[in-house]
């Protein structure tokens, strides 16, 4: 133990020694002693927060190209989906060049499936003021039961092609030999895009379009199952 206090005692003593002898130098104005010193430390530092902010420096590039890489995927996935979900519903429109025929044939098909007998009431009206598609509708009046109307109105609503019910107007026949028959004014519309771009915009249609039809086909099947 003493000889462990004698060994601190020595560089205590040399240290403070060493304090006194630089303080002499600095009075007598001899500070070129200590430039050697005093360079390589200044030096040192230099060169630890230099290489401490081109790390840094080095850091914040890879985080930013980080958050680019992340951004790329973000705007990637959005692409994709957004392909692929024009590359599903643009099938269900039909062509411009059919707006006058095609709305009256769906309706044709919708109503002798149902097995119900469609009245058209005038003509095809169309509103073509907004500049990327045609709208058309249609007025159908019909009598049918509440059953009936219910399955009608979800036969219209999940099918395939676009077409949607706007208005519709359900009056009770008063007649005593038409029990639980009702009269149906309906309104359908459908959209004429007047201009179909996915083809144009993806090389790969054809092999997309294949594909979502036997993905739909395949769930079809497992529901029918």
């Amino acid at each position: 133990m003493a000889e462990k206090a004698k060994k601190t005692n020595k560089y205590v003593a040399n240290f403070t020694q060493g304090c006194r002898d630089m303080q002499v130098v600095a009075q007598e104005g001899n500070f070129k002693l200590f430039g050697m010193q005093i360079f390589i430390i200044a030096l040192a530092a230099f060169l630890w927060n230099y290489s401490t902010n081109k790390f840094a420096a080095k850091i914040q590039n890879l985080h930013g190209q980080m958050e680019a890489i992340k951004a790329q995927q973000v705007n990637e996935g959005e692409y994709l989906t957004n392909k692929k979900l024009l590359i599903s519903l643009e099938p269900r429109f039909a062509d411009i060049e059919s707006k006058n025929e095609w709305l009256l044939r769906q309706i044709l098909d919708i109503f002798q499936k149902a097995k119900l007998a469609p009245n058209v009431s005038g003509s095809q009206v169309e509103d073509a003021s907004n500049p990327t598609y045609l709208v058309a509708s249609m007025q159908v009046d019909s009598s049918m039961g509440y059953k009936t109307f219910a399955e009608l109105l979800a036969s219209i609503e999940n099918r395939k092609e676009y077409i949607k019910i706007s208005n519709f107007v359900l009056e009770k026949n008063k007649d005593p030999n038409q029990m639980g028959v009702n009269k149906v004014s309906l309104k359908l519309n459908t959209i004429f895009p007047k201009e179909k771009v996915a083809r144009k915009l993806f090389k790969d249609y054809d092999q997309l379009v294949a594909e979502q039809n036997k993905e739909r086909a395949a769930k079809r099947k497992k529901k029918v199952k």
